[in-house]
């Protein structure tokens, strides 16, 4: 008996994990590193594609239309001050 409600399975590179999984570590990734960042707001596209993720008609939208990147990029450097990137990053 076929699943109702999903799509072909063309449609979509990932399941509902693996995009899950694919955000975060988009999100990971700018959150420690200012030109990814900047890499992934101006073209979501080519840096996802730099993580080996393929993002769908869907994703890109979101990520160019609905993410609020002024009040991220407004925010993120205090973040990476308070983890202290250069402690792990340049420690091996």
């Amino acid at each position: 008996m076929a699943r109702q409600n999903v799509p072909p399975h063309d449609e979509r590179p990932y399941g509902f994990m693996e995009r899950e999984l694919a955000f975060k570590l988009m999100a990971a990734h700018a959150l420690v590193d200012h030109e990814y960042f900047e890499h992934l707001r101006r073209d979501p596209e080519t840096a996802a594609a730099e993580l080996h993720i393929r993002l769908t008609a869907e994703d890109l939208d979101y990520l160019r239309n609905q993410v609020d990147w002024e009040h991220l990029a407004g925010n993120a450097p205090h973040i990476r001050r308070s983890l202290k990137l250069e402690m792990v990053t340049n420690s091996w």
